[in-house]
């Protein structure tokens, strides 16, 4: 038998100590490289001396963590993958006598369940007018369909079907495995109009090959990253995925309840529920009302008032 390591014990050091320990831990190292890219970036921020860095292990608590994260409001979806990535750390650091005590507990930030928070309209259009083509129309796919990144590189030209006069496309998710047929909302309709079609896949990457997701990803971050005019993408750190929720928000604000959401996105229906609370009030009131104006029954309401 081998002999048993013994877990390092808590020493006189440092939080940034600590962060660097687990980033070159099997642990996190066994992440997939999107999450190592994301929450390493966050924690590389949370262990420089002018954050948390310098701290003692024994000095870093709750508060100063949430102190941390509240610097980050004005980037909610950095600031919540910041907040993932310390509990993370927490877990792993606590049973390895690495910390001598919760970091986390009690601390409280916008999204911090996880997931992304959805683009906003503009910023889709930014996005879809101002980055190079192959990833302006990935945005496109993505916001119009809701489907993940993996799902969003195998759609093929040969998938698009049409139903009672719609066209959609037929997905097999990779994830769930479930089969999908998913209509195309009028502006996707739009815009493959102009999108030339190559036998094969739907997106190509800029040499005209299939986007791997990761090489997707990674292209899009790069994109958003040094592309000057898409700055306040950046500030927010959105990220491709973010597009799926933003897909239920637009239905949500056009009247679809959670069942028809989740049925063309492919969802659960907790999980609808899950993306929908980043939406804004204001903005969601004000769709409400738009669509109740629109309403039938509404219509006949306010016809039937006009003629007392």
């Amino acid at each position: 038998m081998r002999p048993r390591q013994r877990a390092q014990k808590i020493t006189d050091g440092v939080f940034a100590a600590v962060i660097r320990a687990y980033l070159t831990s099997p642990k996190f190292q066994g992440y997939a490289p999107a999450t190592i890219d994301a929450w390493g970036r966050e924690l590389k921020l949370a262990g420089r001396p002018d954050t948390l860095g310098s701290l003692s292990i024994y000095e870093v608590r709750p508060a100063l963590v949430q102190a941390f994260l509240d610097g980050l409001t004005d980037r909610p979806a950095k600031q919540a993958n910041a907040y993932t990535a310390l509990k993370a750390l927490e877990k792993w650091a606590i049973v390895r006598d690495l910390l001598p005590h919760p970091i986390t507990t009690g601390v409280e930030v916008e999204g911090s369940d996880g997931g992304h928070v959805p683009w906003a309209d503009e910023h889709v259009e930014s996005a879809e007018r101002l980055a190079r083509e192959p990833l302006a129309r990935v945005v496109t796919l993505a916001a119009n369909t809701g489907q993940r990144g993996s799902d969003l590189v195998k759609m093929r030209w040969t998938d698009v079907e049409e139903y009672e006069g719609r066209l959609g496309v037929n997905v097999v998710q990779k994830k769930t495995g479930k089969k999908l047929w998913v209509p195309f909302t009028q502006p996707l309709l739009a815009a493959i109009e102009m999108w030339e079609r190559r036998p094969g896949f739907i997106l190509l990457d800029p040499k005209g090959r299939q986007w791997g997701r990761k090489a997707m990803t990674a292209a899009w971050t790069y994109e958003r990253d040094n592309n000057a005019s898409l700055r306040p993408l950046r500030d927010l750190g959105l990220v491709l995925h973010g597009l799926r929720a933003t897909a239920c928000v637009r239905l949500n604000r056009s009247g679809a309840n959670s069942r028809q959401i989740s049925d063309w996105i492919g969802m659960s229906e907790p999980m609808v529920q899950h993306y929908l609370r980043f939406s804004v009030q204001r903005e969601n009131a004000l769709a409400a009302v738009i669509h109740l104006d629109r309403s039938k029954a509404y219509g006949k309401i306010l016809k039937s008032k006009d003629s007392t």
